[in-house]
């Protein structure tokens, strides 16, 4: 942009240079390359990891103050003005810079903790609307879980699950030496910081969830398994068991429930109850080969749509009640006719009756590609609630492709010259149909004409008046 004689530039580099628009103007080409290489009069470096792509003044009297976006999800406010007293770069917004894939809210504080495919982790004072830190990784956020009080008394870790199978264990402190993060008084006092890491999955992570006794964390992944770690023990990993489809949530059962059980719920379709792991000795545990649990006794349950069955539950009720209904008026108008006729009703009534047959009922449809499942959770012991997605087989309309393709007024226009064309074409086809008559008639007519006597033939030169 151009800003009082002066060239303004900004990149994904991070940088706002500043440029001589007078040098640029009067610029003199010096070789055949056509090239000039010039320095800037002026540089900032915003920070690390911005990537600036847009940029606006303030409308501040005396100042040279600037608004700029960074696409990594920052407003930052600008001092251009150059000087002895210029004010450092201030980051007055900091956010997702893409959609959030999940969060997670605090058991007993007013924080919420949120992550995305930008690889960072942030985390909210929502009762005090403001920003409060964030972490940066190299790997998208996934998923989130706050841990549960049982395990982390002061409330103060996060789980997180990346799209790399990567899960981290997070732990918000004060930067003072106070690792409980309960009764934070100021927004600086807070930092967050790596507490445990580990990666049981080869795609992204899902879901997370821990039993209602803080014992056991499950962690469920687009790679089609679900993978148990033992909490109390620095999440030592029990094992993992396979899923017909990736794991989209995972809910453990309440203490109303008479046994801890997991709710697996997979995309396509798939919902499974696994019991609560076996938890081995470290005896046993030396000999494992592999962490796969082959043996653990899970319950399946497979959604297919049922949607055409319910439309033809709904046509056979629709055709009983009209049936009934009939029936009824038949009844009332042999009453009446038996009283107006006597014994003539019975003839006339058979004389009406005429059996209609019936359309046959919709065929019941089962498609070929399952309804995703969105959600679920425990209602009661032994039953669940699912939320599925009703899939919509619309027409896929035929695209324009072709560049010669006519308008819409033109090709109204050529309708309309076809229709004439046609026309046009009838008319003609019953003329050549006349002709062909008329020729028909004249080859009569001449072989006619050859046959009489010769000094009764008709001349080819001879005018008929």
């Amino acid at each position: 942009m151009l800003d009082e004689g002066e060239v303004i530039t900004i990149g994904s580099d991070g940088c706002v240079r500043i440029w001589d628009f007078e040098t640029i103007d009067t610029a003199d080409v010096i070789d055949e390359t056509g090239l000039l290489e010039i320095e800037p009069i002026n540089e900032l470096q915003v920070d690390k990891n911005v990537r600036l792509f847009s940029m606006i003044k303030m409308n501040e009297v005396g100042n040279n103050f600037w608004l700029a976006q960074d696409s990594n999800g920052a407003i930052w406010k600008l001092d251009l003005s150059f000087s002895n007293i210029t004010q450092d770069p201030e980051c007055l917004f900091s956010f997702h810079s893409g959609a959030i894939e999940a969060l997670a809210v605090s058991p007993v504080t007013y924080l919420m903790a949120t992550t995305g495919l930008d690889c960072s982790i942030r985390c909210y004072d929502f009762a005090g609307k403001t920003p409060l830190l964030q972490m940066k990784f190299k790997q998208g956020g996934t998923a989130l879980a706050w841990v549960p009080r049982l395990i982390s008394y002061g409330g103060a870790q996060i789980t997180a699950g990346f799209e790399d199978g990567v899960v981290r264990i997070l732990e918000l402190y004060d930067p003072k030496g106070l690792t409980v993060f309960v009764g934070r008084k100021k927004v600086l006092d807070a930092d967050i910081r790596l507490k445990q890491v580990f990666k049981p999955h080869t795609a992204a992570v899902t879901a997370l969830a821990y039993d209602r006794d803080g014992e056991v964390l499950a962690t469920g992944s687009k790679d089609k398994t679900v993978f148990f770690f033992e909490v109390e023990r620095g999440y030592k990993p029990i094992g993992y068991i396979t899923t017909p489809g990736p794991v989209c949530q995972l809910t453990w059962s309440s203490s109303s429930h008479p046994e801890s059980t997991l709710l697996i719920i997979c995309e396509d379709g798939y919902v499974l109850e696994a019991p609560f792991p076996a938890i081995k000795e470290d005896k046993e545990d030396r000999d494992v080969v592999s962490y796969e649990i082959k043996d653990m006794c899970l319950k399946y349950f497979h959604f297919t749509s049922v949607k055409s069955k319910i439309l033809r539950l709904i046509e056979i009720e629709r055709r009983k009640k009209q049936k009934e209904l009939k029936e009824k008026e038949k009844q009332e108008r042999r009453k009446r006719l038996e009283t107006e006729m006597g014994e003539d009703a019975e003839e006339e009534l058979q004389e009406e009756e005429e059996e209609e047959e019936e359309e046959p009922l919709p065929e019941i449809f089962v498609p070929s590609t399952p309804c995703h499942i969105l959600c679920g959770f425990y209602s009661e012991p032994g039953k669940f609630w699912v939320s599925l997605f009703g899939i919509e087989t619309e027409p896929i309309p035929e695209d324009i492709e072709d560049p010669k393709a006519y308008s819409i007024e033109n090709a109204r226009r050529k309708r309309e010259h076809d229709k004439l064309m046609k026309k046009v074409e009838e008319i003609k086809a019953g003329k050549r149909e006349q002709i062909k008559a008329l020729r028909n008639q004249l080859q009569k007519l001449l072989q006619m004409n050859e046959e009489l006597p010769k000094h009764m033939q008709f001349k080819r030169t001879v005018s008929l008046k």
